[in-house]
């Protein structure tokens, strides 16, 4: 077989296209051209030195910059190194030492972790920090069943008052007074000593299945409601 002519990169543009990717290696060597949508990888089509094409169609391929990201221009893993007027340029020496993609990957897991978590604390925090609405109804698990009737075992109150250590008063429905206050750790409402420890504050004593063992004061009574704290 016979070549009597050879594509040159002026015919490959009249014929291509102009040209929309220059790939060339780490240290400058080429590897392949694109003009319109049609590849190359002959280099009888490079068109460096040609003036047919800017900077913005060069790109470097470089393992480092694939997987690395760059401290010099701080480029992320797969994106081209810019010089300081941000034109694409080689990849920086240094490349190589900038994090790797799998450490980017979980410096961002660790970080969506802990906003996930901070999020869901200042959502429990808000939540805990909000008292009742007055005529809410408040369920509370029972320690043990009264009785093999009972089918789901989860006694409802009203609320009549909060008071300013998180507790309210309730009434059952059988006309019953008792005191609740809710488990910071899992949010339950238990039912609790409610004997005033002071004028306005309710003793949390006690609670599931245990029995408050204070000394209370005698001819203590609590006062109005007062701010939920």
């Amino acid at each position: 077989m016979a070549v009597t002519d050879r594509l040159s990169p002026a015919e490959a543009v009249r014929k291509y296209g102009p040209i929309t990717e220059l790939v060339v290696g780490r240290h400058g060597g080429f590897e392949s051209v694109t003009y319109g949508e049609t590849q190359f990888v002959s280099r009888f089509v490079d068109p460096r030195g040609t003036g047919l094409y800017d900077d913005t169609v060069v790109v470097v391929h470089d393992p480092a910059r694939d997987d690395y990201e760059c401290p010099v221009c701080q480029a992320a893993p797969g994106e081209q190194c810019v010089n300081k007027k941000q034109q694409p340029c080689g990849t920086h020496g240094k490349r190589s030492q900038g994090r790797s993609r799998w450490e980017i990957e979980r410096a961002d897991a660790a970080a969506r972790k802990a906003r996930e978590e901070a999020e869901a604390a200042q959502q429990w925090q808000r939540e805990m920090a909000t008292p009742p609405a007055l005529g809410a109804v408040l369920e509370v698990k029972r320690w043990m069943p009264a009785d093999d009737t009972a089918s789901d075992g989860v006694d409802r109150y009203i609320v009549e008052r909060t008071y300013a250590n998180r507790t309210v008063q309730a009434s059952a429905d059988s006309g019953e007074r008792v005191f609740l206050a809710r488990n910071e750790y899992t949010g339950d409402w238990q039912v609790i000593c409610g004997q005033p420890t002071s004028m306005r504050l309710p003793c949390r004593g006690g609670g599931v299945g245990v029995l408050c063992k204070v000394r209370h004061k005698p001819g203590l009574h609590l006062r109005e409601d007062s701010s939920w704290t």
